[in-house]
């Protein structure tokens, strides 16, 4: 039985398990899904018994395919650790990095320099970007993200909190200001639940990431409900009280778990925590 499995099909039923669906293991996996189809019926075949329930498009794993992907995960991993292993000394090349517009912009990119003192092989590409860019696909090796992942392939910690409050521009009257919201297809999160409580008072322009809020905050347009660690170093902006501020929002930083064994991934990481935690608050133990 041993002879005929092969790593690919190791991968495949990892990542189906991971991901609970033909259609989402292929995407990570880079193949079509006729091939994930196929391989998962000849590896049933090799094992002799089902290692999948199905739901609909949902797979639903069995125990038996739950300890295989456990040992997948392992043999992953352990590999990954050689080949980190191999490329050990000065860490180079190219760390994709994705954040918030204001996050990229106001903390990520003033702390470059230290990066480059740390690691001046190492380059990093700032994408800023309100989506969640997809990791398992390349399109970024490590993410700070505004809401707590509900599953992936990748590790995820929660490194700081968030908070918020309202700012203008100084030397206006804030109460005389209309809103500079959050544009409607956002409706869904903190931020704009808070601004909608107050959808009797005026708006006078949406926008769909907090940077370009910000802009509009500086240049007197309204008020606006900003990161408070990034606004109050403004001297432009001014902090308007309120009686109810929203809540915080937890920062998290992800990376997928192959890329978090490379050397280049690793440091970055490290300085991206460090910078994030150094500007916003400390999570909660």
């Amino acid at each position: 039985m041993h002879k005929a499995l092969s790593w690919d099909d190791a991968r495949i039923l990892l990542e189906v398990v991971r991901h609970g669906t033909q259609g989402a293991a292929s995407k990570a996996l880079g193949v079509d899904q006729a091939t994930v189809s196929r391989r998962l019926l000849r590896l049933e075949d090799v094992i002799g018994t089902p290692l999948f329930l199905r739901d609909g498009t949902r797979l639903i794993p069995t125990d038996l395919a739950r300890r295989m992907a456990e040992q997948a995960e392992s043999a992953e991993s352990a590999l990954a650790s050689v080949f980190a292993m191999e490329a050990e000394g000065r860490p180079e090349g190219v760390v994709r990095i994705t954040a918030t517009p204001m996050i990229t912009a106001h903390v990520l990119a003033p702390a470059l320099r230290l990066l480059r003192d740390l690691a001046p092989g190492i380059v990093v590409e700032l994408i800023g970007a309100p989506e969640n860019l997809g990791l398992t696909h390349r399109e970024a090796d490590v993410a700070l993200r505004l809401t707590r992942p509900a599953g992936g392939s990748f590790l995820a910690r929660r490194i700081a909190m968030v908070e918020y409050g309202v700012f203008a521009r100084r030397g206006t009257d804030p109460g005389k200001l209309p809103w500079i919201g959050l544009d409607e297809m956002l409706g869904d999160l903190p931020e704009a639940r808070w601004l909608a409580k107050r959808e009797h008072e005026p708006v006078i322009a949406r926008a769909a990431d907090t940077e370009t809020i910000y802009q509009a905050a500086r240049a007197g347009i309204g008020r606006a409900l900003l990161p408070l660690a990034i606004a109050r170093r403004d001297g432009a902006l001014v902090l308007v009280p309120v009686a109810d501020p929203p809540a915080p929002r937890e920062l998290w930083l992800l990376v997928e778990r192959q890329m978090r064994q490379t050397r280049r991934v690793s440091v970055a990481m490290g300085w991206v925590e460090a910078v994030a935690r150094d500007a916003f608050s400390p999570p909660p133990p």
